[in-house]
């Protein structure tokens, strides 16, 4: 993925440019990364369920499925990244500024599961009450899945730059997950 990430950047940085905001290239990119790398873990997780045999939906086969999940990703990339391919599970950014806000997206078309949709509002809501990780450190890393430092770091990142509110977004729509940033370009905030 180094090559379409560098690609990504550089369309980022174009976009930004020509709003006026390319100073919070570095905190858009990071937060780009982090929703490309979770909508490809998605995507990885719904062929390593199938390639086992699993059904995702069965909360028996969830849990035996995400026990070996993130080492056989790992030790199966170039596997994965094939069958991706193959299968046509991809991962798409998209950049918009519409009405004074500014849009950036990360879809993959594979749907959230409703143990997974819930999992991700919790981790999404509980970022927003923290101001700092030293708050949310030992909090966040008791989950099994995941602990949740990614989104963490994505919200705390924004709030740091002024935004407010529900700006980040993670939710299934025509069998797309998307998750969705959108800030206001206006001078009620730190861009």
């Amino acid at each position: 993925m180094p090559k379409s990430q560098l690609y990504i950047d550089q369309m980022l940085e174009i976009f930004l440019e020509g709003l006026g905001i390319s100073f919070v290239m570095e905190q858009i990119s990071y937060c780009v990364k982090e929703m490309a790398v979770n909508a490809k873990k998605a995507n990885t997780k719904r062929l390593y369920f199938a390639d086992k045999g699993l059904n995702p939906h069965d909360e028996k086969d969830y849990a035996v499925g995400m026990k070996d999940f993130k080492a056989e990703m790992l030790q199966k990339q170039a596997y994965y990244l094939k069958r991706l391919k193959e299968e046509n599970l991809y991962v798409k950014v998209e950049l918009l500024h519409r009405r004074g806000l500014v849009s950036v997206a990360v879809r993959n078309n594979v749907p959230l599961l409703p143990a997974e949709e819930t999992r991700i509002r919790e981790k999404i809501a509980k970022a927003y009450s923290y101001n700092t990780l030293e708050d949310a450190f030992s909090d966040m890393l008791d989950e099994s899945e995941g602990a949740g430092l990614g989104i963490l770091v994505l919200v705390l990142m924004l709030k740091k730059l002024g935004f407010a509110g529900d700006f980040f977004q993670v939710y299934t729509l025509n069998d797309e997950t998307i998750a969705r940033l959108i800030l206001p370009l206006s001078v009620d905030t730190a861009i």
